[in-house]
């Protein structure tokens, strides 16, 4: 992972893991882009995603469909450019 979005994003994924062995994967959507970059299964089988961006990132148009989506089914999505902002939320959301 290079660059600082990937950077966020592998940081997030490393506390995860490590600090709370939670199982944060990639999944991709039927070989499309727009799916977010982390889901994470919380217990009883809820899922959560996050989409990390640069700072200075936005959301295409494929990953505001693909997110919109999947908040109408009810899955709660961040979108961030802050490990610390995903972490927060992410406890909130357990």
């Amino acid at each position: 992972m290079s660059g600082p979005e990937n950077r966020i994003e592998s940081s997030f994924v490393t506390w995860c893991r490590e600090k709370r062995g939670i199982d944060c994967r990639k999944l991709k959507d039927a070989g499309k882009n727009f799916f977010p970059d982390r889901s994470i299964i919380l217990p009883g089988g809820r899922l959560v995603c996050i989409e990390f961006k640069s700072p200075d990132g936005y959301l295409s148009k494929g990953q505001e469909y693909c997110i919109a989506e999947l908040r109408g089914l009810g899955v709660p999505v961040l979108v961030t450019c802050d490990k610390e902002e995903a972490i927060q939320w992410l406890l909130e959301q357990m």
